[in-house]
């Protein structure tokens, strides 16, 4: 059995970070995601803790990217630490990274995710609990900042995600409170050095979020954080107008043609206008829309003067008289969002 550390200031705000957000959502069961980092074990330890009190099952996930040499035992050390601390029922998945034009960050993140909704479903766990930190929201921030894709790049990753069943307790923690709940409790922990790698971006963000903060004072990362809130807040008003004038422009829905009335889009504000324009796109199957296309497909609503039709990665968009007119390899599913 586990020994019972001494609470101490850290490992007490983990505990009621994890604690507040399970009496909120009271899961029957959920599916820890752990790296064997600080962050996933100061995570873990505090589910183990407040689970036992609100009745909730615990099943945890290794996943192993295979991305360096040692990595099947860094991931097998992971789950000896899981079990260390009271996780019995501990998952080690090894995935197949490949690589796309969005970098091996992304492709890294997306046969994570992949490999966790599976685990999760074979376990019949309600929710993902992920370890992310403030200092994690603040990068976060920053390569929406850098990316300039609109309210939605900026507002960071939610504390909880319903459409994903993912939660993430620890937002309002920094990451050195997370290493001091470890420290605190004697749990060892692992540390990626690919987290020092600057040719990843999130680590170059990360080391401009620490010169920021030593210029700019501390607080740094908690205002990006209510940056992140604001954006998310406004984004999600934006979202549910944009969505409703994409139901009402729609005029027509083949297998892989849909067309919206270009009276109906062009008379929203341009906020609503171009969010519209990014639903309709995205539920056509593009990826990655920039701020740039965006705009270019406003100019077909607003400023129409006979313009070629535009392709964003995989589908085309074009006028045809009044109608606004996309089209796609893949069968499309109109005014998704």
């Amino acid at each position: 059995m586990p020994v019972r550390p001494r609470l101490t200031p850290a490992i007490a705000q983990t505990r009621r970070a994890v604690r507040e957000v399970l009496a909120e959502l009271a899961p029957k069961k959920v599916l820890l995601a752990v790296s064997g980092g600080a962050d996933s074990l100061a995570l873990s330890a505090a589910v183990v803790f407040e689970a036992k009190k609100l009745k909730v099952e615990i099943a945890a996930a290794v996943i192993d990217h295979a991305l360096q040499p040692n990595s099947k035992a860094i991931a097998n050390q992971a789950a000896e630490r899981l079990r260390a601390i009271g996780v019995q029922e501990v998952v080690v998945e090894r995935v197949v990274v490949r690589q796309t034009g969005e970098g091996l960050e992304a492709a890294a993140r997306t046969a994570r995710y992949k490999a966790l909704e599976k685990i999760r479903l074979k376990q019949k766990a309600e929710w993902i609990v992920l370890g992310h930190n403030l200092d994690d929201q603040a990068e976060t921030v920053l390569l929406g900042l850098a990316r300039g894709s609109g309210l939605r790049s900026i507002a960071g990753m939610s504390a909880i995600d319903a459409e994903r069943r993912l939660l993430r307790p620890l937002l309002d923690l920094p990451r050195q409170t997370l290493r001091q709940a470890c420290a605190d409790a004697g749990i060892s922990f692992w540390d990626d050095p690919h987290n020092e790698d600057s040719k990843f971006a999130r680590v170059r963000v990360r080391k401009l979020a620490g010169e920021l903060e030593k210029n700019l004072g501390p607080g740094f990362a908690g205002a990006l954080s209510r940056t992140a809130e604001s954006a998310a807040e406004a984004d999600e008003v934006v979202t549910d107008l944009a969505t409703k004038c994409v139901k009402k422009a729609l005029v027509k829905t083949g297998a892989r043609q849909v067309s919206y009335q270009v009276a109906t889009l062009s008379k929203a504000k341009a906020a609503v206008r171009r969010k519209a324009l990014h639903i309709i796109c995205q539920s056509a199957g593009a990826k990655n829309i920039s701020r740039t296309q965006i705009l270019a497909l406003d100019e077909l609503l607003t400023n129409w003067h006979g313009q070629k039709k535009s392709s964003l990665s995989g589908i085309t968009v074009e006028r045809v008289a009044n109608q606004l007119v996309v089209k796609s390899t893949k069968p499309l599913t109109p005014g998704a969002c």
